[in-house]
């Protein structure tokens, strides 16, 4: 059953649930307004009977000899009585005197004794067309051991017809009224969830080939539109996504025919004629120069994958990012001497829960950069902070900068931006992809600010305790 329900559609199931609803409900209260309508029928009923009551403690007295009195003057059960109608019973639950117009050979059943010492309600049917209410109560009598009891009774209107006609009008409208609510539920539940199927006409012709279409939005305000505006999010995101692997595998591909390229123009223009040992030996340095070159992009791009696909292995221990930091720069002032650029460190002492592997590692790129796109005699600072739990360490240097239009990019695998960034300044532009996918393992981040008049801010950001 369970399996059966599940594989209907959700328009069915919110119709079912609908109608269900809506017959729970339309039940609860039909039974309240027949409850209640019985109820204000017979109110007026029982008006009357606390009159009769009143007027029959006022006239009713029991003499000697447990003899009845009305106004004083023995009561003759013998004459035909006419109103109030009542019943006296004694402690023992034994009628004393039932005074009622009523010859008991006419009827059917006789009322039974009432409860004693407390106020009661009941209906009696005494023929089959006549019904009696009655109304009994405690009656106090003098030199009687327990009190007896007195019930008034008066005949008791036939609310079958009304009230079996609000029965029969509930019973025939419940059935209208619920497929009603089943049908016009369906109906809704059709109308609301129509974006659903033309979202998922739009979401079938979607392909890997074709991710520039977007589901149908009517309206963003719900929560189909919502979800719909999530999907195209995330459809734009996965589109970015193939184009940057198609930039990738294009960057790759020509970063990798260079060197190949070069090797193999090397190698024929070495076999066309004789040559010296000598030439032989320019001629082998100059393939195996393009081979470690190769080799070397290799590595960086194994190297990008790793970090990026979350295998990189991470030791988290204490270490003194102030000490870290100089002795990062001190292995790369060889580097800054040779163009005479001045490297200078402002660092305080702070210490935090990292992986001194990584962010060396990330720390190095960015000094290289650094060293490698600032001028000949130019100046590069790097500063160490701690605020609020977390440490940054920024490296500035002095270089022609970013443009503004280029700076979303500057992480992208292969970008190199401006003709200062080209390949003769070395590398592959894959040294902030490397960066930032380690900040990304470290739990940290990787930040760029354009520096004031020129040059450039890179800021790497991690948490004291990770």
């Amino acid at each position: 059953m369970i399996r059966w329900w599940r594989r209907r559609t959700l328009r069915f199931r919110l119709a079912v649930w609908y109608g269900l609803g809506g017959t729970l409900l339309m039940a609860c209260f039909s039974a309240a307004i027949y409850t209640f309508v019985a109820r204000r029928m017979a109110r007026p009923l029982d008006h009357a009977l606390r009159r009769d009551l009143t007027e029959i403690e006022t006239h009713l007295s029991v003499g000697p000899g447990r003899q009845l009195l009305w106004n004083g003057q023995p009561i003759q059960t013998t004459a035909r009585w006419r109103h109030p109608w009542l019943e006296v019973w004694d402690g023992d639950r034994n009628l004393v005197a039932r005074l009622w117009p009523l010859k008991d050979a006419q009827l059917d059943t006789l009322p039974f004794a009432p409860p004693r010492g407390r106020e009661n309600l009941s209906i009696f049917s005494v023929t089959s067309d006549l019904r009696l209410r009655a109304l009994s109560v405690p009656m106090t009598v003098p030199g009687a051991p327990s009190d007896w009891t007195l019930r008034v009774l008066r005949v008791h209107q036939r609310l079958d017809d009304p009230l079996g006609t609000l029965a029969l009008i509930m019973a025939v409208a419940l059935p209208i009224v619920v497929s009603l609510l089943v049908i016009g539920g369906y109906a809704i539940t059709r109308r609301w969830l129509s974006p659903l199927d033309e979202m998922a006409r739009d979401a079938e012709e979607i392909t890997a080939k074709d991710l520039s279409r977007r589901l149908t939005v009517e309206n963003p305000n719900d929560e189909l539109g919502r979800l719909a505006t999530v999907f195209n999010r995330t459809l734009g995101r996965l589109e970015d996504s193939f184009a940057a692997l198609d930039r990738f595998v294009a960057d790759a591909s020509h970063e990798l025919r260079t060197p190949l390229t070069t090797l193999r123009t090397v190698g024929e223009v070495g076999l066309r004629r004789s040559r010296s040992v000598q030439e032989y030996r320019e001629i082998i340095g100059s393939m195996l120069e393009e081979a470690q070159r190769l080799q070397f992009l290799v590595e960086r791009l194994l190297e990008l994958a790793t970090a990026e696909g979350g295998h990189q292995p991470v030791r988290r221990e204490p270490v003194r990012i102030d000490q870290l930091v100089s002795g990062c720069v001190g292995e790369l002032a060889i580097l800054a001497e040779a163009k005479s650029q001045h490297l200078a460190v402002d660092a305080i002492e702070c210490v935090a829960q990292t992986d001194p592997v990584l962010f060396r590692q990330a720390l190095q790129n960015l000094i290289d950069n650094a060293i490698k796109y600032s001028p000949v005699g130019g100046e590069i600072r790097v500063s160490v902070n701690a605020l609020d739990g977390r440490i940054s360490v920024s490296v500035i240097d002095s270089g022609v900068g970013i443009p503004q239009e280029q700076q979303e990019r500057i992480t992208d695998r292969f970008f190199r931006a401006g003709d200062t960034r080209s390949r003769r300044r070395g590398g592959f532009g894959l040294g902030l992809a490397i960066t930032r996918a380690y900040m990304q393992v470290l739990g940290g981040t990787l930040d760029f600010h354009p520096g004031h008049p020129r040059g450039s801010r890179f800021t790497l950001t991690i948490d004291v305790a990770a």
